[in-house]
């Protein structure tokens, strides 16, 4: 547990979703074949929420993947074209649509763009936490009000940590003493938020997580 806390903010705040690691594996199959879509819808609600994206540029760059997926797959059904150049015309279709997306932002909007790109390793972690807390959302039968406040914990406490990790007066140690206390009253405040009965659903959950594990201490 200690190396999920540092590896993902997202996924510690959001302390229930840690306990889908295992629902995820042997509970829900089905959702396992709809993981890589589910990330990759999940990375790029991320990625426009940075972006601060307005719903004129959600739109056309909607209209410009659908054309650009409608392209792929005539290309891909084109039997006149070898491999290589299915591959090759596929690439640069892609290559066309991210040059048509970027020229959509703003200065402001390219550079924050750009620093997300700089960590992929960041925007995945946060993507994975997404699905496996709406999958576990979905298991524990939330309501979309309770979706709502859990919501508002995570970004009011990503708000307060992020000032933290980039205050170099603070040692590491320091640093991770007030996310790890940060993180412990908003897993409290997440677990005011549910119900009996989900509360005893979660603590299954998580007692199937850990059983492989054996004792602990």
């Amino acid at each position: 547990m200690k190396t999920f806390l540092g590896i993902s903010l997202s996924a510690a705040v959001i302390a229930i979703a840690a306990c889908f690691g295992a629902e995820s594996a042997g509970v829900v199959p089905s959702a396992r074949a709809q993981w890589p879509k589910a990330l990759q819808r999940a990375r790029m609600s991320i990625v426009a929420e940075r972006l601060g994206l307005t719903a004129e540029q959600k739109a056309q760059l909607k209209t410009i993947r659908a054309q650009t997926a409608e392209a792929v797959q005539a290309i891909r059904a084109n039997a006149a074209l070898t491999a290589d150049q299915k591959r090759a015309q596929a690439v640069t279709a892609w290559k066309t649509s991210r040059e048509q997306m970027r020229a959509l932002l703003t200065p402001d909007q390219q550079a924050k763009l750009a620093q997300i790109k700089s960590h992929p390793w960041r925007l995945n972690a946060l993507a994975v936490s997404r699905v496996r807390m709406g999958l576990l959302a979905n298991q524990l039968g939330l309501t979309s009000d309770q979706r709502a406040k859990i919501r508002d914990i995570h970004t009011k406490t990503v708000t307060v940590v992020n000032p933290i990790r980039a205050d170099a007066s603070l040692t590491p140690e320091a640093k991770r003493a007030k996310v790890r206390e940060l993180v412990e009253a908003s897993r409290t405040e997440i677990h005011g938020v549910l119900t009996p009965e989900q509360e005893a659903k979660l603590q299954r959950i998580r007692r199937r997580l850990l059983a492989p594990l054996g004792p602990l201490g």
